[in-house]
């Protein structure tokens, strides 16, 4: 049933609902996000007007507009059938929200309020990443557009006006100092960095800022790995030598967006056999999603793999101060979500009053 009033929803699972194992499998490769964005606006059998897709490390969340509302159970079945998944495997993970709701919760989302660090910042770019394939694509109309826009600018506010994002806490460094507590120190430590976008600019600078003794990185672009490399006083890998790379290395940290692991277990197992013998345990740490080093890989003796889930105990123990911002933040964010809904009831009036004079 359609109506006149523009109605908003967002559909999504998070850290909080589901599993690395079900988020990794309904993650969106860069690649893959314009193609979905044309099926959900599709005229022809769509189920939203207008739609953007945020897929990160924490969550994977469909935002739209629609003079329709369409059923939860439809939404649930667009993001399970994209991926091959029975809708049963996917309907219990996901939540849905509905007009104001998706107003204030994409704007706590940009405040890093639902990421698994509190008040992480790298979900600002991944925000504007998500709104700009919707501009590219042409599914972000005005609202969708306006709706993005407030939700950056709730989350500017609320990191400028709290101490909600102070200090370094963030997945990348979450990773490191788990590395650090498990091996005492990174001073003697070589790690082997599996990645060259965001997360893992992140994570060399917290591994050079904890000492640690050597830094080697891996990218699927030998120039991007060097770049990156030589910006720390590190070596780049050749990709063919991946074996190699682990095998001198006490920690690996994988932080790629493939879609696929791009370390299996074939391969640790090659490399446990260079190492020394008197070797200590390989610590693997995967801050992917999907997952850059397959599961298997951590059944292999001497070896510990940790992904992104099992880092909340060094994360909630790093941020109990940022806690205490949490109301200042939420009163924030209620402005905000004020002000936009202002907006739009001054833009719907107007829309309406346009629709009346040119059918008289």
């Amino acid at each position: 049933m359609r109506s006149s009033r523009l109605a908003f929803v967002a559909v999504g699972l998070d850290h909080t609902t589901a599993g690395i194992e079900l988020r990794e499998r309904l993650a969106f490769a860069d690649a893959d996000i314009p193609v979905a964005l044309r099926r959900l606006t599709d005229p022809g059998g769509g189920l939203l007007e207008q739609a953007a897709i945020l897929s990160t490390c924490n969550r994977v969340e469909v935002y739209g507009v629609s003079r329709s509302r369409p059923p939860a159970r439809e939404l649930a079945s667009f993001l399970a059938g994209y991926h091959g998944l029975e809708v049963s495997e996917v309907a219990r993970r996901l939540y849905v929200h509905r007009d104001d709701q998706v107003v204030h919760r994409l704007a706590a989302t940009a405040a890093g309020m639902h990421s698994l660090v509190l008040g992480e910042v790298q979900i600002l770019g991944q925000i504007r990443k998500a709104l700009q394939h919707a501009i590219c694509e042409g599914t972000a109309g005005t609202e969708l557009r306006r709706l993005f826009e407030s939700a950056i600018a709730a989350g500017r506010r609320v990191r400028s006006e709290t101490a909600i994002g102070r200090g370094a806490a963030s997945v990348p460094s979450a990773g490191v100092e788990f590395a650090r507590r498990r091996l005492g120190t990174l001073n003697e430590s070589t790690v082997l960095l599996i990645g060259t976008g965001d997360v893992a600019h992140v994570a060399a600078r917290q591994l050079v800022k904890r000492g640690a003794k050597q830094l080697l990185v891996l990218g699927r672009s030998y120039s991007h790995a060097r770049q990156l490399a030589e910006s720390h006083g590190g070596l780049a890998v050749i990709p063919g030598w991946v074996e190699e790379a682990v095998a001198r290395s006490d920690v690996v940290i994988g932080a790629t967006g493939a879609p696929q692991p791009v370390l299996n277990r074939v391969q640790v197992q090659r490399a446990l056999a260079r190492r020394r013998t008197n070797s200590a345990s390989l610590l693997l740490i995967d801050l992917s999603v999907p997952r850059s080093i397959h599961p298997a890989a951590g059944e292999l003796p001497g070896v510990e793999l940790q992904t992104i889930d099992e880092l909340r105990g060094v994360v909630q123990r790093a941020l109990a101060q940022r806690h205490v911002e949490l109301p200042k933040a939420y009163r924030i964010l209620g402005s905000e979500v004020t002000r936009f809904s202002a907006w739009l009831s001054r833009r719907e009036g107007s829309v309406s009053l346009t629709s009346q004079v040119s059918n008289q």
